[in-house]
């Protein structure tokens, strides 16, 4: 009766109706144990029909024919094979598309590959002319770092030259204008002193002539006022020299001047170093000592210098430059 109405709704193109009476009919031959499943394969025919399901169509149509086929081949043959044909074609049409879709994503992915592998190469290249790039620009600044390094120590190294030339005229000046007193202070002295010996020669006191000419007095009185005259100078050009110069001598080795405004040995002859003077010879002709004494009064006191000993002079020399 199920599939008679079935039947029924088939010719009224009512298509639920009739796929509803075939799914009652189909369950009932499954049920009744009937070989002949004719509900089956015609549901199976109306799904491709109209749904286009060729899945269930197929599973449907592979029960029904193994049915069939044991019990009424001949009759039931003739009707299923066009559904197996059609279910055939629909499946190769179905691979043909797959296949042609199929293709058309291979060559879709192939030809994005090229282009990937197009774009990586050209992003490879590009990288290395970045890191080229970038190796070219990091040696730049660093020759432009070292330029600049190079040039910052040539503009101190000319400031300091500038400062230091500053510093020698100012000395020069202070000690020409000193110098041409002296000499001055020193033509009066001798004129006195040959007028004094003049007038004891005219009263015939050779006696007299003789002590003066024979004492070292006079010239020991000249030496003193040489090393005082010195000292005024100096520390009227360096007045903090005394302060800087133990500021670079250990805590326990503070110099300490014995007369105010009096230097002692040691600084005269650091103080004969700070104006250019660093000839051992030379010092020794100014002070009255033998060289191997002023080089040993060097040793000593760069034995007392905080730091670097063979630097000790040269920071002695820049005692009293301002530094900006």
């Amino acid at each position: 009766m199920a599939f008679f109405r079935s039947e029924i709704y088939k010719n009224l193109d009512d298509v639920e109706m009739q796929r509803y009476w075939l799914l009652h009919a189909a369950i009932i031959d499954v049920r009744s144990a009937i070989m002949d499943q004719g509900a089956l394969w015609s549901l199976a025919n109306s799904l491709i029909r109209n749904e286009g399901d060729l899945d269930r169509a197929y599973k449907y149509m592979d029960f029904s024919w193994n049915c069939i086929s044991q019990f009424s081949p001949h009759m039931r043959s003739w009707q299923v094979s066009p559904i197996l044909t059609r279910i055939n074609d629909e499946y190769k049409a179905k691979l043909k598309n797959a296949n042609t879709r199929l293709q058309w994503t291979v060559g879709i992915i192939s030809l994005l590959s090229i282009v990937m592998i197009l774009l990586l190469g050209y992003v490879t290249k590009k990288r290395r002319q970045l890191a080229v790039a970038h190796d070219e620009l990091a040696q730049s600044n660093q020759q432009l770092s070292r330029l600049n390094a190079q040039l910052k120590e040539t503009n101190e190294q000319l400031a300091m030259s500038n400062l230091r030339l500053h510093d020698s005229n100012r000395v020069k000046d202070e000690y020409i204008t000193k110098f041409l007193k002296l000499c001055s202070e020193y033509i009066d002295k001798l004129d006195n002193y040959r007028i004094k010996i003049n007038r004891k020669a005219k009263a015939n006191q050779f006696d007299d002539i003789r002590k003066m000419t024979s004492s070292q007095q006079m010239k020991e009185d000249e030496v003193k006022e040489l090393f005082d005259n010195f000292d005024a100078v100096f520390l009227h050009l360096f007045p903090n020299f005394l302060s800087e110069f133990n500021a670079l001598l250990k805590p326990e080795e503070q110099i300490v001047l014995p007369e105010e405004n009096h230097l002692t040995t040691d600084l005269r002859i650091f103080a004969l170093i700070r104006l250019g003077i660093d000839e051992s010879s030379r010092i020794a002709d100014f002070l009255r000592y033998s060289p191997n004494s002023i080089y040993n009064y060097r040793a000593r006191i760069k034995n007392k210098a905080i730091g670097d000993r063979e630097d000790f002079e040269r920071r002695v020399k820049e005692i009293g430059i301002e530094k900006h």
